[in-house]
């Protein structure tokens, strides 16, 4: 990466890196239908597509809530609870193992609360 450096960064979910993807892919179809991505794009947009379990409108929502609901929640943890839908107190401590911070069990509540109104029903 010669002559680059990064000029911002941010944590995004699955359910936005596969719209990105996606956007791309068809960028590509258009510039060469052959081969339209890399192979390493085409890994990401497959691994995407098959464990995003949200639209992408519907992960930043939740994302931008998250993130809102308690102070120590930065946008890192935020897009992890978004593609992991943790389901109880238990897989809350998984994702916080090795966090500063771990949320109590009423913390732990209220973010499955919120996490529960975008849950897909499959």
């Amino acid at each position: 990466m010669i002559g680059r450096k990064k000029l911002e960064e941010h944590y995004i979910t699955l359910a936005e890196a596969r719209e990105l993807l996606e956007r791309r892919r068809a960028e590509g179809m258009e510039n060469n239908p052959e081969e339209p991505m890399f192979y390493e794009a085409r890994l990401s947009l497959e691994h995407a597509e098959r464990f995003a379990k949200l639209k992408p409108e519907q992960a930043k929502e939740l994302k931008e809530k998250l993130i809102a609901l308690f102070d120590w929640i930065d946008e890192r943890i935020a897009a992890k609870l978004v593609d992991l839908l943790p389901e109880d107190y238990f897989d809350i401590r998984v994702i916080f193992a090795k966090e500063e911070y771990m949320p109590t069990p009423e913390e732990a509540e209220e973010i499955i609360n919120l996490i529960d109104q975008y849950r897909p029903l499959d």
